[in-house]
């Protein structure tokens, strides 16, 4: 489980769906728990195949897999017994982790060590690791701890596979990456199993494969840092980016910090000089083909800051979105790539004595709506008939539908369980955590 994420928040990115009135395929949603969050993967126009409890069982196999390697809370983990050891020889791993931590380090060394998977001591000694009272460590037990980390000491072989320290005390801690990882697996799966189109969200990390059937990309929302409706707009969302094959990660700060006299401590550490980050985005998202390498860039950037994370940032032909919230409460956006094609500033707050928009035909937008949702489960209702089988595991045709407070009735089910509004899913996702293993 990853509840100690390094420098990372998970922040919601909800699967926008496109409504449409086509017929075609229920789509298939299958969502439990995984690394101390939740996973969701939706199927466009699943095969018969497709939908039944084989296929869950081979992803949550996959995902028990990557916990047995990268999962710090297993203390039989190939990190766990990493860490344990105070040897300095070869110590063999899996082919896999080796992959993760070349990318880690390959990070490291790009970001001149704003990436560290080596910081859990600093982590631990600024209370972020648990719910301790939280307070300033003097200046010593930083350098102490500081003398502890570095990537630098993290030696990695392909064959045979293997990682070597030449710090006897040093610690790797890869949830700022596995999440990631574990996305491009299940992603690696679904396209073995045939399956092209789809999404895959681990606790807002997402993951989209080719378009839908019916030419609709995959939609996946970046959060507002604000963590709320903006006025005016229908979403809660600073961004909707179209996930064509391609993934985005957010890091964030608004959720995880501290105050003591009146001075903001973020979760976000320089490892160069072990204290929190001053004056930090709010949150930074990457879109990347790899979300492995998306969720580890969110991090590091979150680390650097725009002011050297956009020339990174362009350096590295990256889509990055910087949000930092203004003393006026307003956003400030720079961004690269992508997301600077998609770029919108979320509209000025409407005043008070503002015009109010014209209220000609006020019934036509709820007569299109009562008529598209009667087509919806209409549609449902045949296809269950003919194919003699029961609505299960996603809303249909309904996860088009926006409800009263502009978000889908069903797009819900991709964000925690505690927030799903959808009463028989809410159940099913509280019933999967309770069942499910510590790891």
């Amino acid at each position: 489980m990853f509840t100690n994420r390094l420098f990372k928040v998970c922040l919601t990115a909800t699967l926008i769906f496109t409504a449409s009135t086509t017929a075609a395929a229920e789509p298939l949603r299958l969502f439990g728990r995984t690394m101390g969050t939740h996973y969701v993967v939706t199927i466009d126009s699943p095969s018969v195949e497709d939908a039944g409890e084989a296929l869950q069982e081979r992803i949550e196999a996959r995902l028990v897999e990557i916990n047995r390697q990268m999962s710090t809370w297993d203390s039989t983990s190939e990190i766990s017994r990493f860490n344990h050891s105070r040897s300095t020889e070869w110590f063999n791993v899996s082919a896999e982790f080796v992959v993760v931590v070349a990318e880690a380090k390959r990070i490291f060394e790009y970001t001149d060590g704003a990436f560290d998977p080596t910081l859990s001591p600093l982590i631990d000694l600024w209370g972020f690791g648990d719910d301790r009272k939280k307070t300033v460590p003097a200046a010593a037990a930083i350098e102490a701890a500081r003398r502890s980390i570095g990537m630098q000491h993290v030696d990695l072989r392909e064959e045979p596979p293997a990682l070597r320290k030449s710090l006897a005390a040093l610690q790797l801690n890869l949830s700022a990456i596995a999440k990631g990882y574990a996305v491009d697996a299940i992603a690696a799966l679904l396209v073995e199993q045939k399956i092209t189109s789809f999404m895959i969200d681990i606790g807002g990390e997402n993951c989209g494969g080719q378009p839908k059937a019916n030419g609709d990309p995959w939609r996946a929302g970046i959060e507002s840092p604000l963590n709320a409706p903006v006025p005016g707009q229908e979403l809660p969302f600073s961004r909707i980016v179209e996930l064509n094959e391609s993934s985005v990660a957010t890091s964030g700060d608004y959720r995880n910090f501290f105050e003591i006299d009146d001075v903001h401590y973020s979760h976000a550490i320089d490892p160069t000089t072990g204290w929190p980050v001053q004056e930090p985005p709010a949150a930074v998202s990457v879109v990347h083909p790899s979300c492995m390498s998306a969720d580890a860039w969110a991090t590091a950037l979150m680390v650097l800051g725009s002011g050297k994370g956009l020339p990174l940032a362009r350096e590295q032909e990256l889509s990055v979105l910087f949000q930092y919230v203004t003393e006026t409460g307003d956003i400030l956006e720079h961004a690269t790539g992508v997301l600077t094609e998609t770029s919108q500033q979320p509209p000025a707050v409407p005043e008070k004595n503002a015009p109010k928009p014209s209220s000609a035909a006020p019934w036509f937008p709820f007569v299109a709506a009562a008529a598209i949702f009667i087509i919806a489960v209409a549609g449902m209702a045949i296809g269950t008939i003919v194919q003699n089988k029961q609505l299960k595991g996603s809303c249909g045709g309904l996860a088009a539908m926006p409800g009263s407070d502009g978000k889908s009735i069903c797009e819900l089910c991709t964000i925690p369980k505690d927030e799903c509004t959808n009463a028989e899913i809410r159940e099913k996702m509280q019933a999967a955590s309770q069942d499910a293993d510590s790891v």
